[in-house]
This record gives structure tokens, sequence and C-alpha cells, in this order.
């Protein structure tokens, strides 16, 4: 075999096995296993005399910067495509997960505290006390596979300061009515640009017929100024990526009181939909 072909064909291995999931990837020793192109072209970025709890050590470190990167691409880079975080209360698949940890606010300072590490063989068990998510830290235990240096699973396994989902760091009635509180302002002004700001690119209010996001700022800029549009919060609760979904008695001068459910995304403070179950014109009439 001719050197040049040598080359190309050792290039093509490290393409296929390396994963650029994170600002500075490294892989890890294949003790145990086979010394095959697979194992030893996976693990050629890293020493070999790196013990587990070295390896989980480098990993949290990569993983606190990845998370304040707020960079989807790299983030998702911490997990396997199959996996699942175990809650207090719910579960969620790496979709979700990503989701939500996406949204946390910009500067959100993370750090873990490596409380035990177990080597399996194949992947690495470790327990962590996080902080950054919620108010208060928790317990956190992972499964972090050797080759892939990517999280297989995650599962809190403490619940006794608030954490009652996955990184859910605040209550969603208490974020809705900061977000109510501060449109009063704008709604008031009747100014388009103002009003559009507080509405998605795609939003769509959806009653008999959908209103599209020009259709309601056109209506809600030609109301009489002076004339308040209320919105008072009856509940909310978080829904996936990191969105609430808030259901709230709307009034408007002259017209009658009516429920309609909107999903607001926080980290863009914008509404994302909006519905009203129904087709009574008259509670309906303020939007046309």
């Amino acid at each position: 075999m001719s050197s040049s072909i040598l080359v190309l064909c050792l290039l093509a291995g490290t393409s296929w096995a390396f994963v650029p999931d994170g600002p500075d990837f490294r892989g890890i020793p294949s003790i145990g296993y086979p010394k095959n192109g697979f194992y030893l072209t996976r693990n050629a970025f890293a020493p070999s005399s790196d013990t587990a709890q070295q390896v989980v050590e480098k990993f949290l470190a990569r993983m606190t910067r990845s998370l304040e990167s707020k960079d989807v691409a790299v983030i998702s880079g911490l997990f396997q495509p199959g996996f699942v975080f175990k809650g207090c209360r719910i579960t969620g698949d790496k979709k979700e997960i990503i989701g939500q940890l996406s949204q946390l606010p910009a500067g959100t300072k993370f750090t873990f505290t490596l409380k035990s590490v177990l080597d399996t063989g194949s992947s690495i068990k470790f327990n962590v006390e996080a902080s950054g998510f919620v108010s208060a830290s928790a317990e956190v235990t992972f499964v972090l596979n050797k080759v892939d240096q990517q999280l297989e699973t995650g599962e809190a396994t403490s619940c006794s300061r608030g954490f009652l989902g996955f990184f859910q760091p605040e209550d969603s009635n208490a974020i809705v009515k900061r977000f109510l509180e501060s449109t009063k302002s704008v709604i008031a002004s009747r100014s388009p640009v103002l009003i559009g700001s507080l509405l998605d690119e795609k939003f769509a209010f959806k009653m008999c017929d959908p209103y599209s996001k020009n259709q309601v700022v056109e209506k809600i800029t030609s109301l009489p100024l002076g004339a308040p549009i209320n919105f008072e919060l009856v509940n909310s609760k978080w829904i996936d990526q990191g969105r609430i979904e808030y259901t709230a008695v709307v009034y408007y001068p002259w017209t009658d009181r009516f429920e309609a459910i909107f999903v607001y995304h926080p980290q863009r403070n914008v509404l994302i939909s909006g519905r009203f179950n129904g087709c009574d014109s008259k509670s309906f009439s303020v939007f046309y």
C-alpha cells in the first residue's frame, strides 16, 4: 500500500470516529477493550493514565463550559441520542432536556461538586451536587459513556430542596405575572413596533379562524387610546423546550370577559401562540 493511500485511510478513520460535541473534546483510554482501529481512533485524544475520577472531572469542566456557551449544538454533544433524564416528577428525553438547558438565562453560573465515582467498565456512574439549574442545589446521578464521552442517562437523587422536575429555575406563575405586568405599558402605547416585539414571528391566535401576528397587532393598535386590555392570570405550567403555557382572563371595556390560553417563551420574552375555545363574537370583538 502506498504511503498516500495509507494517510488517506488514517484520515478517514479519524474523521469517522471524532465526535465534535464540545469546545475541547477529549477522548479517554480504552482500558479493557480490544486494541482495534475503532477504540484506538476513538481514544487517540487523551493519555491512557486517566483514572475514572479524572475522566469525570474533565467531562464536568467541559460540561460547564458547554452549558455556559448557550450553543445548542455544543450542549447537544454532551448527550447520547437516547439520553433520558428522570426528574423527581417528570422524565425528559434529550430534545426536551436540551430545550430547557438552552433557555436558562444568559450568565447563569453552573457548578458541579463531585460526590462519588464508580467505574462500571464501558461507562462511569457518578454523583454530583449541581447548582445553577434551580434556586437550590440538587444531587444528580449520571452515567457517562467512556468511548463517546457523552451522557447515557441522568437521574435526580435528591428532591428535598425544590428540585421538583428538571432545571425549572423559577415558578411559572411568577414569571408570567412579571410578563403580563410588563405588557401593560406596551399595549397602552398602541405602538405597532413595541406590540409586535411581544409576539413571535409565527405567532397565531386561534379561534374559529386563526389571526396572524400582523392581524393581532393591527387590531390592538386600532383600539382607542386610554382603553386598557386586561389580562388576569388563572394558571400556568412549564411545558416542553423551556416554554410556559398559561390561561388568562381577558377583558376590555364594553366586552364580556373570556379565557384564553397562551404559550410564552421566557428566554426570548415573546408569545409563541394563543387560542380561544369558541366563536363568541361579543367576547372576542376586541380583536376584530
